[in-house]
């Protein structure tokens, strides 16, 4: 079952402009984009060869793309709600909410928006 896997690198990587022809192409599937910083990519293995990028399984939170779409991930599985992500992170962000009220600060105070 294909999972999602987090490119990062340097803006000016070339392996951003090989990963989009692949998109194009209907190689790889980005699901989410954040053009020339990050992307996050459906497949069953790590992405590999796109020089200067790096793979690496997405941490619980909440990735928003230039245009402010909003992508909530645990456990690598996409969910819902800011609030769904605030669970999933247990009890420290729990009580922050309680507090704060609001998901999205909280997921940025902890550092878990991207």
């Amino acid at each position: 079952m294909p999972k999602y896997w987090l490119l990062k690198g340097n803006f000016d990587a070339p392996g951003w402009d090989v990963l989009r022809r692949e998109y194009d192409d209907e190689k790889v599937e980005i699901v989410h984009l954040d053009p020339k910083v990050w992307a996050m990519v459906e497949a069953d293995d790590p992405p590999a060869g796109y020089d200067g990028l790096t793979a690496a399984e997405p941490a619980d939170g909440l990735y928003l793309d230039p245009q402010g779409n909003a992508l909530y991930l645990v456990n690598g599985a996409v969910v819902r709600t800011a609030e769904e992500v605030i669970a999933a992170l247990g009890d420290e962000a729990s009580e922050m909410f309680e507090k704060i009220g609001d998901a999205h600060t909280v997921l940025q105070r902890m550092g878990r928006a991207f």
